[in-house]
């Protein structure tokens, strides 16, 4: 196990890449976009991505995502800007309300990514 940045905000296990907590932060550790759904979406996605890279994957690597909002109303922006990053077939995603620990932080994820690109499955209801 090793892990992509110093902060742990990425793990890789054998053929899983887990990410912990990533936010909208720059180089220098400060938030960007505070208060802005639209724009921390589409930056955590991009610093998710730029992890991937640095293990010769990408965003379709992803097998699960878990986003975490301040408030639900926030849902329709943050699916706005999350569609227009990720590309289908889509993730399995969950996405959680509930305060965040840093100011001006609406939008926090976690996820799972595989070395194989992910193959979605259709469940049958029995």
């Amino acid at each position: 196990m090793h892990a992509l940045i110093p902060n742990k905000e990425a793990v890789r296990a054998g053929d899983l890449v887990f990410f912990g907590g990533v936010l909208s932060w720059d180089e220098n550790g400060t938030l960007k976009y505070p208060y802005n759904v639209e724009q921390q979406t589409e930056a955590i996605l991009r610093r998710i991505e730029g992890y991937l890279k640095t293990e010769e994957l990408g965003l379709e690597h992803l097998v699960y995502v878990t986003v975490y909002l301040t408030d639900i109303r926030h849902y329709d922006t943050m699916n706005r800007a999350y569609r227009r990053v990720m590309k289908d077939p889509l993730p399995p995603r969950k996405v959680v309300t509930g305060p965040l620990t840093v100011t001006g932080a609406l939008v926090e994820m976690t996820a799972v990514a595989s070395v194989h690109p992910r193959q979605i499955l259709t469940l049958t209801r029995s």
